[in-house]
């Protein structure tokens, strides 16, 4: 660019075979105006970078304040998880034990039903054996009939003897 200034400086007149380096000047200066005048932006140009330039900077603060905003509600989540998420898994834990519980219960209540049907049973037996033997006796004091062979008698138990009997038959 200096090269052209200078020969277009020459060309023009200004630049003869006398003061060098008043020409060199001249042409240095003339170049740098040229090529200041060739980048310089127009004053709506210059409003426009500055609008620009002031909404990327806004943008810029809106994007500090997101990443504030998201950093907080980061930690917020990470304090919640840290508290709430043991203490669900303790609840599932407690739920779990629970139902094994309620298991359990059922299995026992579903022998103690076989249970009372087992005594109910007996029961009758035990009823209708000693009815046997009262009618018997019965006859024996106030009939002519010879009692019969003695039938088999009726096993008094005591009654954990009884619920160990019947957990062993189950």
């Amino acid at each position: 660019d200096v090269a052209m200034a200078s020969a277009h400086h020459q060309q023009s007149g200004t630049g003869g075979g006398g003061g060098g380096e008043a020409s060199i000047q001249d042409a240095i200066k003339g170049a740098s105006d040229e090529y200041a005048a060739s980048v310089a932006l127009s004053p709506a140009a210059v409003k426009q970078v500055e609008a620009a330039k002031r909404a990327t900077d806004q943008a810029l603060q809106r994007i500090a304040e997101i990443q504030r905003t998201t950093m907080e509600t980061s930690a917020e989540v990470d304090v919640i998880a840290g508290e709430i998420v043991p203490q669900l898994q303790q609840h599932t834990e407690q739920l779990t034990n629970v139902y094994a519980l309620i298991d359990k219960m059922a299995e026992h209540m579903s022998k103690v039903k076989r249970s009372v049907v087992l005594m109910d049973k007996r029961l009758e037996a035990a009823e209708a054996a000693n009815a046997g033997s009262l009618t018997k006796t019965w006859n024996m004091f106030v009939g002519n009939k010879q009692p019969e062979a003695p039938q088999e008698a009726v096993e008094i138990v005591a009654v954990d003897d009884f619920f160990a009997s019947l957990l062993a038959k189950s």
